[in-house]
């Protein structure tokens, strides 16, 4: 069976393409060197459990360790159950080893001798860490899947025992799961009191991010997808499937499936036009993934951070924790010294959901904005949105502040579907949100304000001004809402033309 892009799941090389990672194993490698415990952690579906299953295997065929992975996702259930989650750690490190290792697997110590302690964990491990014949290296997949008093007792457990590595305990350990460690917020029901997991594990030398894929992990993904099919990419299509997915692991896989394998799999070139298709293909099948995305936003912590990216606000009262839980989860660019939504293909991505019901309830058709040779009359488009402001703008959608960009993002988004491409510039600290469109080869500039008082006129030209610079156009339209909400006030909704730094500006005021 020919190989194909993986989007569910950990990585199975004899069924996926499959890339080496050099970048990510290497301090993996240094820290069980150094006998250290450590996480290792990225944002779902990024190849986390991948790489440490080729790392296991690596090491095991050196021969120096004893490298076995787990995971411990089904002892969420056990929750403040210490004795049940002990179970489910015992009982899946014995599974491993049958599976994985078997003739090493008859000096593993029965388990079910440890299954009434409630430090039964620790001491599996530590009889087993004696009988062995090599440094045991364990990789604890999932741990941040547990909660409750189980996940603090794991977590003692492992460092009541550190002092004993590696004669008597695994030379290294390592946590593995989407966030840091110092991120967990832990309940203990025992205590009464929440915990953090870095009080619980304060033996974490460091904690290891895994990053995106490089250019030349996506060049090397694809060229495996040539090489088997024998369908080619367009000279610069790989580039620009980096640009718009920032190497995210998931999302590469997920275009190349769409692309490749499900809208062209007889073309035997690939283009730009077919990746733009496969793109939006993706984002209106709604796949897991993307809906997580939109999940994110009703965790406080996260919608503070984002809501205010949409409305252009400044940045500078988020709280330092919370900008690096947001990163860990991947909303975030990890590298990026200013506040970015992490790729362009997110920034497309969340307003589209967060406007997805909405959308679904529009009952205007698409076709009466075009004209007769199939261009798009923008102008009338906008003057439409007026009146649908006016009739539906009382209403509060997701969040107050935001509901003028959001009902607006649904008209423009349910509009221009399948004919044209919408682009939104998060302009963090400037106020504003910049969407271009382009439709049928033409471009075409709005702008987002909320009234702020006198200021907010002079201040949207130049912003707008400057932005139509940019693109290269000579004429957008900037919108300024003087309420979050409509009001039946006539004289309140008006339009006019200004001239401003040699640009046409049709200001709407709204």
């Amino acid at each position: 069976m020919k190989k194909f892009f993986n989007t569910a799941g950990a990585n199975q090389p004899r069924l996926h393409y499959t890339v080496a990672r050099p970048i990510g194993s290497k301090p993996i490698l240094e820290l069980i060197e150094q006998e250290k415990y450590f996480t290792h952690h990225a944002p779902r579906q990024s190849g986390k459990t991948t790489l440490l299953r080729e790392i296991c295997r690596q090491l095991n065929e050196e021969g120096k360790y004893l490298a076995i992975h787990i995971t411990v996702e089904s002892a969420q259930a056990a929750r403040d159950d210490v004795l049940q989650a002990n179970q489910v750690v015992l009982q899946a490190l014995q599974l491993s080893l049958e599976l994985a290792l078997p003739t090493v697997a008859q000096r593993f110590p029965p388990s079910d001798s440890f299954l009434n302690q409630s430090s039964g964990v620790q001491n599996c491990l530590s009889q087993w860490s004696k009988v062995s014949e090599k440094p045991i290296v364990l990789m604890i997949d999932e741990i941040d899947s547990m909660a409750g008093e189980s996940l603090i007792a794991l977590l003692r457990q492992l460092r009541a025992g550190y002092d004993q590595r590696p004669h008597a305990f695994p030379q290294s350990i390592i946590l593995n799961g989407v966030r840091d460690l110092k991120d967990y917020r832990i309940y203990s029901k025992k205590d009464d009191i929440w915990l953090t997991g870095g009080s619980c594990f304060n033996i974490k030398a460091e904690s290891v991010r895994l990053g995106n894929f490089t250019l030349q992990n996506i060049s090397d993904l694809f060229a495996q997808h040539e090489a088997e099919r024998g369908q080619k990419l367009a000279s610069g299509l790989v580039e620009t499937i980096f640009e718009l997915t920032q190497g995210q692991p998931w999302l590469c896989n997920a275009l190349g499936e769409q692309m490749c394998h499900k809208l062209f799999p007889d073309e035997p070139l690939l283009n730009e036009q077919h990746l733009h298709e496969a793109k939006e293909a993706l984002i209106l099948s709604r796949a897991t993934h993307i809906d997580q995305l939109y999940y994110r936003l009703e965790d406080p912590r996260i919608r503070q951070i984002v809501i205010p990216m949409l409305l252009g606000e400044d940045s500078f009262h988020f709280p330092a924790a919370d900008i690096e839980y947001a990163r860990d989860l991947g909303l975030l660019h990890a590298e990026s010294k200013t506040l970015q939504i992490a790729n362009p293909l997110y920034k497309e991505i969340l307003p589209r959901e967060m406007t997805y019901v909405i959308q679904q309830t529009l009952t205007q058709e698409p076709k009466w904005y075009e004209n007769s040779n199939g261009t798009l009359n923008y102008q009338k488009l906008m003057d439409e949105f007026m009146q649908f402001w006016r009739e539906h703008g009382h209403k509060e959608f997701y969040d107050r502040e935001i509901t003028p960009h959001v009902l607006f993002m649904a008209w423009l988004q349910r509009l221009v579907n399948g004919g044209g491409t919408v682009h939104r510039e998060y302009a963090l600290g400037r106020k504003r949100l910049d969407i271009l469109v382009e439709f049928a080869g033409e471009k075409f500039v709005s702008e987002i304000k909320l009234y702020r008082g006198e200021k907010t006129l002079s201040d949207g030209l130049n912003q707008i001004c400057e932005y139509l610079n940019q693109i290269g156009i000579s004429e957008g339209y900037l919108m300024i809402f003087l309420n979050t909400q409509a009001t039946d006030e006539d004289s309140r909704y008006r339009v006019e033309t200004v001239e401003h730094q040699g640009k046409r500006v049709f200001v709407y005021w709204l």
